[in-house]
């Protein structure tokens, strides 16, 4: 129990470390790239790189129920980077906001339990 509490706190923080790294590396790439072209690149590339390596820490650490470790630990960063907008989670743009929470949750839970099979066929 406390080796998942741990693993939690763990991916709790290393999200949150990765996410001011890749805003560091955004700020020194932005020179000659457009609002649009850095947004883009955000949304699409750096933020389901952060959920993967995050399940792949998890899995590799765990002993048992990688995917939901995973979810658990990404759920303070996921609701950080999608924020939900409006005053109710019910007007028109809860739809978009769900999938783009659950595609982070999927990605993450995913590498999590790859990286647990693996770890499990080598040892």
């Amino acid at each position: 129990m406390l080796r998942r509490v741990l693993l939690v706190i763990g991916a709790v923080v290393v999200s949150y470390l990765l996410t001011a790294v890749s805003g560091y590396t955004l700020y020194r790439f932005s020179e000659f790239r457009s609002e649009a072209q850095l947004s883009l690149l955000v949304r699409f590339i750096l933020n389901p790189g952060i959920s993967l390596i995050i399940g792949f820490l998890v899995g590799l650490f765990s002993r048992d129920y990688p995917a939901i470790t995973a979810v658990v630990g990404l759920t303070p960063w996921a609701l950080m980077i999608n924020p939900p907008l409006g005053r109710g989670v019910l007007n028109g743009r809860a739809f978009p906001w769900i999938v783009s929470i659950l595609v982070v949750f999927a990605l993450g839970a995913a590498a999590a339990s790859i990286a647990w099979r693996y770890r499990q066929k080598r040892a």
